[in-house]
């Protein structure tokens, strides 16, 4: 049914309706129905009612609400238009002035621009005046330097052919000290080689005398020092029970510069282990070797960083 509709104006009459007959039954329930007690009489309760044309009312209320809905329509439709006025308003006054701004600006451009073409102009011409100014101070000075140099040929000319003339006497007399003193060099030269020939003839002899010489003493101390190493080291060997005559052993000792023993080892066995131990242990006994450090360090390095030791005692049993 249309009256039922949620956008017409049954619903609030049948609330109203409701309303009244909500009071009518709490009036009715308010009375007390107790058996216990006697009722006692009561005065009619008055009612005042007043008869509502429900039709008539809905009708009101829906004219009344179409009215303030259009006055508020037309309201908010002058406030948009006055908004709208406003905003044009404000957006002529900013395009005015924006304009007027681009104005200034291109004027001021304009201004700057004629100014800078101005400076240009001044700035070319005293250029053009500067320019002109140096070249006729080039031109000048090179008509200067013309005639100066053309008065410094005539000069130079004159003074050529007195030096050409002093210069072939001058050169003949250099020729011949040039050739008396290639001949002097020449003698001169000779003599040194002589001399240096002579000199070094006898600086090979006397290090060919020096070398032998060095090369006898070397030997000798060689010699002597490994004789010394042999005898310390027989002198430090104590004779095992197994010993026996023609019994020998090879030995490499290793030594420092100091003549300190670094190392021992046997290269070539007697044939007896014990034999062996103690001639190894003979040589860490001697320990050291006071001589060496007193040999030049290249005789060392060549004769005794690493000595090979026949170890041969004699006077063994048979």
């Amino acid at each position: 049914m249309k009256w039922l509709r949620s956008d017409s104006y049954s619903i609030p009459t049948v609330l109203a309706i409701g309303l009244h007959v909500a009071i009518v039954v709490a009036g009715f329930v308010a009375i007390d129905f107790s058996d216990n007690e006697i009722p006692k009489p009561k005065r009619p309760p008055i009612v005042n009612a007043t008869v509502v044309d429900v039709s008539q009312t809905i009708i009101g209320k829906r004219e009344s609400d179409e009215k303030a809905a259009k006055q508020q329509a037309a309201a908010l439709a002058e406030k948009k238009k006055k908004e709208a006025e406003q905003a044009r308003k404000k957006e002529t006054q900013r395009k005015a002035l924006e304009e007027k701004q681009k104005q200034l600006a291109q004027a001021k451009q304009a201004k700057e621009k004629a100014e800078a073409e101005k400076q240009e102009a001044e700035k070319q011409e005293a250029e053009r005046k500067k320019k002109a100014a140096e070249q006729k101070r080039i031109a000048q000075e090179a008509e200067s330097k013309r005639l100066a140099q053309e008065q410094a040929d005539k000069k130079r000319l004159a003074e050529k052919e007195a030096s050409e003339k002093k210069k072939q006497e001058l050169a003949r007399k250099a020729e011949a000290d040039r050739l008396a003193e290639e001949e002097r060099k020449r003698q001169e030269e000779a003599a040194k080689l002589a001399e240096k020939k002579k000199a070094e003839e006898a600086a090979a002899k006397a290090a060919a005398e020096e070398a032998m010489q060095r090369a006898a003493d070397e030997a000798q101390m060689v010699q002597s020092i490994s004789g010394l190493i042999n005898d310390r080291v027989t002198a430090a060997w104590i004779r095992p029970p197994s010993a026996r005559n023609n019994m020998k052993a090879q030995l490499r000792i290793y030594f420092l510069p100091n003549g300190e023993v670094m190392n021992a080892q046997i290269t070539k066995s007697s044939g007896d282990a014990l034999f062996d131990q103690r001639a190894v242990d003979a040589v860490y006994k001697v320990r050291k070797i006071e001589e060496l450090s007193k040999v030049d360090s290249y005789v060392f390095e060549r004769n005794f960083r690493q000595v090979d030791l026949i170890f041969n005692p004699q006077d063994l049993r048979n």
